[in-house]
């Protein structure tokens, strides 16, 4: 049975886009120069969350080229690796007959995870970007007492069931890295959940700050919020009722979940001056554009829910007010890109927008200091830079004096 096509060949676009898109871009000839060989040399295989209408890599790389959605991390990986993706498209139309059966009849991360098992000898690297299907690999390597190259990026290592995996389990023994966003979800694997430190890394919040780019457009009292994982929209509602405010939230682009959240706020009451939507990639540009800055309010968590938005909101050069949660630490200084306020606290949060909405002078100085934030270590390009140098195996990922910092791009 043939494999996919690794990716840097699966985009025939238009003759005046083929040379860009079949040659590495420029951070990848320069990651190729470092490394010293080809970037086609060893082959890669990477494993990413499947869902029904996902689109494919050359879609996503066209929209991209577009300007009409952001630059997808694992696709830009893909091209600098050479790499497989196993993704939905895969999955329907090229897994084995076995892995495509448990797809459709159990999940399609189970199927996922037994393609990848049965052909991951194929392969020199494994990069799974995904909890549900890097962790239940590595276990069943376990059980089988195969060796491979595994490498894990994780957003969530102490949700339970990745708890239980890493702790009881003690499944990073068939791990050769983790990587994870957040220090906080680092410090917890190694503490609580029996993690060597040396297997740990971080790579901090990405974002394309190509496609999420200034345009000075906000005008009035509008402010925004997004996002639906983790949120605590209630408190942000008590906070502007009766505000001289017009808060629009986005809660995804019309799939399942958004849906579902939408639903369950306006049955809990929207406040007159609030108003819930979805927005796709384009609509979503333009409403922060409009907005004077972007509250990220979220629960008291332990993995740093809002870190998309709140890297989105800075590199657009709006000033932000984030819920300090256990988890959210990472990005951004008190007072200096935005405001933090307590968990579940809406005096405090009301206290904030009010301060923001009254010296409009602040909020643009905190938004210029959250797009250099971006551009100095948030950027995709030295992500993708990052995360490559980790799959292979080459001196980022070697050098634990180095683990962890950003990488300019």
């Amino acid at each position: 049975m043939t494999l996919a096509p690794s990716i840097h060949r699966q985009l025939p676009l238009n003759p005046r886009r083929s040379a860009r898109l079949t040659h590495p871009r420029p951070a990848a000839r320069i990651a190729a120069h470092r490394v010293g060989q080809s970037l086609s040399a060893d082959r890669a295989l990477i494993v990413v969350a499947s869902y029904p209408g996902q689109p494919s890599c050359p879609e996503l790389a066209r929209q991209a080229d577009a300007d009409e959605r952001p630059r997808k991390d694992y696709v830009e990986l893909a091209r600098v690796l050479g790499a497989d993706v196993l993704d939905d498209q895969y999955l329907e139309t090229r897994a084995m007959p076995l892995a495509r059966t448990i797809a459709r009849r159990v999940s399609r991360a189970d199927g996922q995870v037994l393609e990848a098992f049965l052909r991951g000898g194929r392969y020199d690297h494994i990069c799974a970007w995904v909890d549900r299907v890097g962790l239940p690999l590595a276990f069943l390597h376990k059980l089988a007492r195969i060796r491979r190259d595994l490498v894990l990026i994780s957003s969530w290592l102490s949700a339970p069931r990745q708890a239980f995996l890493l702790r009881n389990l003690r499944v990073h023994t068939h791990l050769r890295a983790i990587v994870s966003y957040s220090s906080q979800q680092n410090e917890i694997a190694a503490t609580r959940l029996g993690v060597p430190r040396d297997k740990l890394h971080q790579a901090l919040q990405p974002v394309d700050e190509r496609f999420w780019r200034p345009e000075h457009t906000a005008s009035g009292n509008l402010i925004c919020s997004v996002g639906i994982s983790g949120r605590d929209y209630e408190t942000l509602f008590r906070a502007v009722r009766g505000l001289d405010v017009e808060a629009h939230v986005a809660v995804g682009s019309g799939d399942l979940p958004g849906r579902v959240l939408q639903k369950r706020l306006e049955r809990a009451g929207v406040p007159p001056n609030a108003r819930v939507g979805h927005y796709r990639p384009l609509e979503l540009r333009r409403l922060y554009s409009s907005a004077r800055f972007v509250v990220v309010p979220v629960r008291d968590m332990e993995y740093d829910a809002g870190v998309t938005v709140l890297a989105e909101a800075m590199s657009m050069g709006k000033a932000v007010i984030v819920t300090r949660t256990r988890g959210q630490v990472d990005l951004m200084q008190d007072g200096v890109q935005g405001i933090y306020v307590p968990p579940g606290d809406p005096r405090a949060l009301r206290a904030a927008i009010e301060q923001l909405i009254a010296n409009p002078a602040e909020a643009d100085r905190m938004g210029r200091a959250g797009r250099a934030l971006v551009e100095q270590r948030h950027t995709l390009t030295g992500y993708v830079r990052q995360l490559a140098e980790i799959v292979r195996s080459e001196p980022f990922a070697a050098s634990a004096g180095l683990r962890g910092l950003p990488i300019s791009p």
